[in-house]
């Protein structure tokens, strides 16, 4: 038999991860992921200020736009002195942000155009949320709600809701948000509505014991309140919260986005903290 040669058996290499020639794109793979999950999970920078926030860091003054004449919120007492609840607030952002004040006094209905006009940086001046302005200024969160507050005498201890007053008289000022929010919810809680020629007669209706609850905004009630303070009023109480909402706001140019930021972070601060609150039961 003839001599067979057998070629030796090659010992396996263990396999690659990657076949040679791939190893560079499998790099650049790694490499793109990489960037991908940093580019996702890194904080986004942060937006340049605004000019008016940078005007505001550097002159040190707030300019706010205000008619004078809207008292809880801002009054002035004939001497140029500033007081309520929006004076309050206007301090809280100044002291948080190191600047002084400037008032502009401007008409109710021409602060809008003013602030457009840049005669000054945001208007706080008892300002209801109004979404027909949203395509003009940008709205802060709301720092006070306005809306209809039901109202019973305070000797009345029972009342927890509208759902306790059915077959009930309701005092309302006719054509107010207190007679809307009544007549929405007359059927479903069988309420008698009897209407007034305002609210301040709504109020006296309850007085007298002509109606079981009054429905009226709750600026009108403290103004009842501080107006018939010596004339023998009961006391009164409000039971729970606004029955629909009607908030007051900042409202600043679509150009200060960092400034309405900033406000923004002072509301949230006072409200957390119970200032917010606070501040209203001092003023109002």
């Amino acid at each position: 038999m003839k001599n067979q040669i057998v070629a030796p058996r090659s010992t396996p290499h263990p396999p690659h991860l990657f076949p040679i020639g791939s190893l560079p794109l499998a790099l650049l793979a790694l490499a793109l992921l990489l960037f991908t999950l940093y580019a996702f999970l890194s904080p986004p920078p942060l937006a340049k200020p605004d000019a008016t926030w940078t005007r505001l860091q550097t002159e040190r003054v707030l300019r706010i736009g205000i008619d004078p004449s809207s008292p809880p919120f801002i009054v002035d007492d004939g001497t140029g002195k500033l007081s309520g609840f929006d004076v309050a607030l206007a301090n809280e952002l100044a002291n948080t942000w190191g600047v002084k004040i400037q008032y502009v006094y401007t008409g109710y209905d021409g602060l809008y155009d003013a602030l457009n006009a840049k005669q000054f940086d945001m208007i706080l001046s008892a300002l209801p949320y109004n979404p027909n302005k949203t395509q003009d200024v940008f709205f802060s969160r709301a720092y006070f709600n306005g809306g209809p507050v039901l109202i019973v005498r305070g000797d009345e201890a029972t009342t927890m809701g509208l759902e306790n007053l059915q077959g009930k008289t309701i005092a309302v000022e006719l054509g107010s948000n207190g007679d809307a929010v009544a007549r929405k919810w007359q059927k479903r809680y069988d309420l008698n509505l009897r209407q007034y020629n305002s609210s301040h007669e709504a109020l006296r209706g309850l007085q007298k014991g002509e109606a079981n609850a009054a429905i009226v905004d709750p600026i009108t009630f403290i103004d009842f309140q501080r107006a018939e303070a010596d004339t023998g009023v009961l006391n009164w109480r409000i039971v729970g919260k606004p029955l629909a909402d009607e908030n007051y706001i900042i409202a600043v140019r679509r150009d200060s986005p960092t400034l309405l930021r900033e406000i923004n972070v002072v509301i949230d601060a006072l409200r957390r903290e119970g200032k917010l609150e606070e501040m209203q039961k001092e003023n109002f």
